[in-house]
């Protein structure tokens, strides 16, 4: 597992090497853009295979935030709870993304529920 993670993070690194931004962020520190690419977040994340296992530091750069801002996500179910093995947390790639595009379809469809009644009170 070990070698697996090391792969997948020097291929993140390679990845925003090539894009024109940082090759890493040893302190944790977060950093001030999401992406090298206008508008991109998860696009590391969403590259790697479904099955892919990630610590808390793979995930916390494939997300673009320091480890202890993963953890607070954590906390607060933006990010679903990792499974722990062999002492630290760990997550599925595709089990993440999934986790989070339920999310976006959830706050979508209160967004248009919420603009709905705003509307029928507005008439």
């Amino acid at each position: 597992m070990n070698e697996l993670n090391e792969r997948v993070v020097e291929e993140m690194r390679m990845d925003e090497a090539d894009a024109g931004g940082s090759a890493g962020d040893a302190a944790g520190v977060e950093q001030d853009a999401p992406s090298a690419r206008a508008g991109v977040v998860l696009d590391e994340l969403a590259r790697l295979p479904d099955k892919a296992i990630l610590d808390e530091a793979a995930l916390a750069k494939a997300l673009h935030v320091a480890p202890r801002t993963l953890r607070r996500m954590v906390n607060r179910w933006q990010v679903p709870p990792g499974v722990r093995l062999g002492g630290r947390s760990v997550w599925f790639a595709g089990r993440v993304l999934a986790f989070i595009e339920a999310g976006m379809i959830r706050a979508e469809r209160d967004a248009e529920k919420n603009a709905k009644r705003f509307r029928e009170l507005s008439t």
